[in-house]
């Protein structure tokens, strides 16, 4: 009686299999990063408009004297008594300290923080992203804070970017007009996360938001809506140039 040997693999058999599955995953590693990034920004978009919306209802509603949005003349108006709430008559030094205010992070009280906070349903966790941790406890820092807040901007236009994840070179952005075609990537975007030199998001000061892939990111894309206008040629009173707000660190 004859036994049937069982035939495995050769080795030659496997390295073809071993460089065919290499070559299929190549392929589609672009793709599927490029997909994940993707979404990532739109995460972070929607987060974005949620914030700048809130803002631009607390300004509306006139709490606070309607200066939900920053200014460098919050401070010359402050009352000489300290408001029961937040106090938003600061000219604030960095986004992740207005934050701090406008969420009321520091009164240990949840009930009446949720009832003075300036920004209704926003809370630390929003003002977060890939990358860059949510802030814990009553205070928030640089760290915890994935975006660039834009101040003095009641005389800019509604599609001026008043709000950019903290990857954006902001005092490029300011300076740059809005049909230049010389800045791109290397220049508008920087090493810190949540995109860091990937992608950026930029949200209006009308609410409307845009997400931009590495390769979109040209004043003409984000800013064009400005023309030949820059950003920091807008003030509001005398002197007080359209700027943005300190954010992060480079990590």
């Amino acid at each position: 009686m004859k036994t049937q040997l069982k035939q495995g693999f050769t080795m030659i058999e496997m390295l073809v299999v071993i460089v065919i599955i290499g070559i299929l995953a190549g392929s589609l590693f672009g793709p599927v990063t490029n997909f994940m990034l993707q979404g990532e920004l739109t995460g972070m978009m929607g987060n974005g408009r949620k914030i700048v919306q809130a803002i631009i209802a607390a300004d509306m509603s006139g709490r606070y004297e309607s200066i939900a949005w920053p200014s460098s003349e919050n401070a010359e108006n402050a009352p000489t008594e300290k408001p029961n709430g937040p106090d938003m008559y600061q000219d604030f030094s960095s986004t992740a300290k207005y934050f701090e205010e406008a969420l009321y992070v520091k009164e240990a009280d949840v009930t009446r923080r949720n009832r003075l906070k300036v920004l209704k349903d926003i809370e630390p966790s929003t003002i977060s992203g890939k990358g860059v941790t949510a802030a814990s406890g009553t205070t928030i820092n640089d760290n915890n804070c994935a975006w660039a807040l834009a101040k003095n901007t009641s005389n800019a236009p509604a599609k001026a970017p008043v709000f950019v994840t903290r990857n954006v070179n902001t005092s490029q952005l300011v300076s740059v007009a809005g049909n230049d075609v010389s800045s791109d990537t290397e220049t508008l975007l920087n090493s810190q996360k949540p995109f860091q030199k990937d992608g950026c998001v930029m949200i209006y000061k009308d609410g409307s938001g845009k997400k931009f892939a590495a390769d979109e990111v040209f004043p003409k894309n984000m800013i064009g809506e400005l023309g030949t206008g820059k950003l920091n040629e807008f003030e509001q009173g005398e002197g007080n140039k359209f700027e943005f707000l300190k954010s992060g660190n480079a990590n």
